[in-house]
């Protein structure tokens, strides 16, 4: 298994050495995000800039998971995080972090998302799915007792001249 695992790094285990996460696209930092798991909650105006996989140590705060999250979201421009489904993972991990699958170019989110169909290959080799939801975010407690994986999307909701 890889070694060697940084806070917000993909893992490359043909070398063991830590990559750090390249997003496509990324926005100015923003100061405050929302965290939903709700798809209808997302705002008409939002554009998808990032698909990712979270992967999860045992034994992480569910407070530790949520400031992280939120952390990587704001330094990359995100308004707004929704969080699709969590399995378990048969990976050996020993800190948090984000695989990027995409997209090449931000998209409008309320005309263009299509789903969870982004890193299949990675998601697919995952266990038994897993509760994560709003009750999982608030306490000092271990979220879970195993390592998981949870499909995470970055969307960034301020209009401007670029933006439509």
């Amino acid at each position: 298994m890889c070694a060697g695992f940084l806070s917000f790094s993909l893992i490359s285990c043909a070398t063991d050495t830590p990559v750090p996460v390249s997003l496509e696209q990324t926005y100015p930092a923003t100061s405050q995000v929302i965290i939903t798991f709700i798809e209808t909650e997302i705002p008409g105006q939002c554009r998808v800039f990032s698909h990712l996989l979270v992967s999860i140590p045992p034994s992480t705060p569910e407070s530790e998971i949520k400031e992280r999250v939120e952390q990587f979201a704001m330094e990359n421009g995100a308004d707004y995080i929704l969080v699709g489904m969590a399995r378990e993972s048969d990976e050996d991990i020993e800190a948090l972090y984000f695989r990027s699958y995409g997209p090449q170019s931000p998209y409008s989110f309320k005309t263009r998302w299509e789903g969870w169909k982004f890193g299949f290959r990675d998601w697919n080799n995952g266990g038994p799915l897993v509760d994560y939801g709003h009750n999982r975010l608030w306490s000092d407690n271990p979220a879970f007792d195993t390592e998981v994986t949870t499909q995470v999307v970055l969307l960034n909701c301020q209009l401007g001249p670029n933006k439509q």
